[in-house]
């Protein structure tokens, strides 16, 4: 459990950190190059997975609230089953928990959640041509990875 909650810790105080600079930068200091495929970028997404449903915020902030605490039981209780002699499985629990997280705290605090990560057209994975997000959001996409290969191995 500890594997857990010092993951999701983690992801939170990191996704904090990084979207209270983004946040309090001007926006003329945008998109700013990270490396040639990637490039930092200040969006506010008032929806949710690629702004659906922009314009319906009380569907978006109980869709996230759901889906959230769904993450999380789901992480807790597969952290304390089937996680307690897979160290991949927990950490993937937390890193997925902890993004889940992050991204429903701001959704709460702000009516947003920052996305900043954009992907150009010369990244090498064509899924991530054209596309926004931030930490929180690979912290579940990997801790749902990493916890399956945990489970598999």
């Amino acid at each position: 459990m500890i594997t857990l909650v010092l993951t999701a810790s983690a992801v939170l105080a990191a996704e904090y950190g990084i979207r209270t600079r983004v946040n309090k930068a001007p926006k003329q200091q945008f998109p700013k190059p990270l490396g040639k495929q990637y490039e930092l970028k200040q969006a506010h997404n008032f929806g949710i997975v690629g702004s659906r449903f922009e314009g319906k915020p009380k569907l978006v902030l109980a869709y996230q609230t759901g889906a959230t605490t769904v993450a999380v039981i789901g992480a807790v209780l597969v952290s304390r089953t089937v996680g307690v002699s897979r160290p991949l499985v927990r950490l993937g629990a937390g890193l997925a928990a902890g993004g889940a997280l992050s991204n429903m705290i701001e959704r709460w605090t702000s009516g947003y959640v920052t996305d900043y990560i954009h992907g150009t057209k010369k990244s090498p994975i064509p899924l991530l041509q054209k596309r926004i997000w931030n930490v929180a959001d690979m912290a579940i996409f990997n801790g749902c990875v990493i916890a399956l290969i945990g489970a598999a191995i």
